[in-house]
């Protein structure tokens, strides 16, 4: 039997409601962030000026880099999904935190929509940074973005397979372990140690937050109120994932904190690096005109 819940006036509320509020807030999030790429000024830079590109990048290197980091992420998954199974039934709810135990449900009837949902929230926010090609200024650029995502996502890939952070070193049991009867002779399978944190919540935050910083970089002139409603759209959909993870009985709570946490600080922090490069290889190149207008040289000596 379906429950619903009475509000103070007498009004019934439907528990499908808040969800179906979730959603539709992922949509408006997403088309905002669509909107401000589509409206966006362009800056009329010259596109083959090195000293007037917005993020210092070095293709081959960071390539390679990514490459290397999605070896490691791949072997180190193959690992973390090979741990021996153990025994659910020694499980105690009682020793789970009270600040995660409150979201076991009574039944689990929705885990299986819930865990098709946040692989819904999960695509959108990795795709969600190839919309920023929209936006003429930042397409002129994608070699150096597409780059720069790559790496942002496989440093997020890292973070979470193969560091102390992740479950290669934390075995932590995801909550529906704590369903014993669920598994034959209520052996639960080794992966489902591999609670903490959250990888799908952290990697959808690496992408939404990685396009809002993007964006943002490319226009230095949108207000302080822009960039805050660009940035809470950003947070949308990784909260839309880890709610549903939450639901699906794949993480606790402060698995999807942790994994929103580290996934926008990878986002915003990769774009932000390439940033201050340049900025400081555009300094070097003043300074190396400067010194060579001085010596009476007609060359421009690029410092790296």
């Amino acid at each position: 039997m379906r429950t619903i819940n009475i509000s103070a006036r007498g009004r019934v509320v439907s528990p499908q409601q808040p969800l179906a509020m979730l959603r539709y807030l992922l949509l408006l999030a997403c088309l905002l962030l669509l909107r401000m790429v589509a409206i966006a000024q362009p800056v009329n830079r010259a596109v083959d000026d090195d000293a007037d590109k917005v993020y210092r990048v070095k293709p081959l290197r960071e390539l390679g880099a990514a490459a290397i980091g999605l070896g490691v992420t791949i072997y180190s998954f193959q690992k973390i999904n090979g741990k021996d199974d153990f025994d659910a039934l020694a499980l105690d709810r009682d020793d789970v935190p009270g600040y995660d135990r409150w979201i076991f449900p009574e039944n689990t009837n929705r885990v299986s929509r819930a865990s098709g949902a946040s692989d819904i929230g999960f695509y959108t926010g990795i795709g969600l940074p190839f919309a920023l090609f929209l936006d003429p200024d930042i397409r002129q650029d994608w070699f150096d973005i597409t780059t720069m995502y790559f790496n942002a996502q496989a440093a997020n890939g890292v973070l979470y397979a193969a560091t102390p952070l992740g479950p290669s070193v934390v075995d932590r049991a995801r909550p529906s372990a704590y369903y014993p009867e669920a598994f034959e002779d209520g052996t639960a399978p080794g992966k489902d140690l591999n609670a903490f944190f959250s990888g799908h919540v952290s990697t959808t935050a690496t992408g939404t937050f990685f396009a809002a910083k993007v964006l943002s970089d490319y226009h230095p002139d949108w207000s302080g109120g822009q960039r805050a409603l660009l940035y809470g759209a950003a947070s949308i959909p990784p909260l839309y994932v880890a709610v549903q993870r939450v639901r699906a009985l794949r993480h606790f709570p402060t698995d999807t904190v942790v994994g929103f946490g580290l996934g926008a600080a990878v986002g915003i922090l990769t774009p932000h690096i390439h940033k201050r490069w340049q900025e400081k290889h555009r300094s070097s190149l003043g300074l190396s005109a400067s010194f060579s207008g001085e010596a009476g040289g007609v060359g421009l000596g690029l410092v790296f």
